[in-house]
């Protein structure tokens, strides 16, 4: 019985190994899709596919991740309550304090210019005034930023921009490296990756372990093709997934005491 769960045990985690690879190898494809019509109802859905990588939409996903992972049958609601706990706090830190991390000390710090901005500078589309795109950045904050670029995008510019991609640019006036949203799908995809592969059996494993790499990889490729970031950024971004989520595994699983089998 011991020889046949620590079999399972191994099982699950060439799976686990072998799913996030493919993650890591996704996302470093990415970069190489053909670039698409930004003023289209296909650019209109891949800014709803990124939005599902922002915290307003992410934490209710969350929620409910939390929840299918610890409904499981077969343990106890002394043990429900620490694991929801656990994930809830990883969660927490991982996702929440990172993005307040990454918007307000890394990429300040950085300084790197989103691809778009530096087209429509360069292009003169912003105006005389902004020939670069560190001229558009000392414009003022992000909200500063948001509001220039509102009144100064042009309804018509090259590219040409549906009006949902056209108020995405106006809202993504950040820095760029690296990408936010491709650090946050990353880290919720290998932190329940990871969970899901261990704690989880059936049609519930299967989502956690292959759905949400899965997910994790559109969402890289949707900064590229929305040209709000380049490759290096989302390929950063990927690597700060890996490592936040391998880390708040690991401790979710050290605060829970969750052992390495499904139940």
């Amino acid at each position: 019985m011991v020889a046949s769960s620590d079999t399972s045990a191994r099982s699950a985690d060439r799976a686990l190994i072998i799913v996030l690879g493919a993650l890591l190898l996704g996302v470093l494809l990415s970069p190489l899709l053909p670039r698409i019509a930004l003023d289209t109802a296909f650019a209109d859905a891949v800014v709803r596919l990124t939005d599902t990588a922002s915290w307003t939409q992410l934490t209710p996903i969350a929620v409910i991740a939390i929840v299918v992972l610890v409904a499981r049958r077969n343990i106890t609601q002394r043990r429900r309550i620490r694991e929801a706990a656990a994930l809830s706090l990883v969660m927490l830190v991982a996702l929440a304090g990172n993005a307040l991390l990454n918007e307000n000390v890394v990429k300040p710090a950085l300084g790197v210019p989103r691809p778009n901005i530096v087209h429509l500078t360069e292009s003169g589309a912003l105006g005389p005034d902004l020939p670069d795109a560190a001229a558009f950045y000392a414009a003022g904050d992000k909200q500063d930023r948001r509001d220039l670029l509102g009144e100064r995008l042009p309804e018509q510019t090259t590219p040409p921009l549906s009006e949902t991609v056209r108020a995405h640019w106006i809202h993504e006036t950040g820095y760029s490296f690296p990408s936010g949203h491709t650090t946050a799908a990353v880290t919720f995809a290998v932190l329940l990756a990871a969970v899901g592969t261990h704690w989880l059996t059936g049609w519930r494993r299967a989502v956690t372990l292959y759905g949400l790499p899965l997910w994790a990889v559109a969402v890289a490729a949707s900064r590229t093709l929305l040209e709000v970031h380049t490759g290096w950024d989302v390929i950063g971004g990927a690597v700060a997934g890996f490592a936040w989520g391998g880390l708040a595994y690991v401790v979710a699983t050290r605060i829970a005491g969750t052992q390495k089998t499904a139940t």
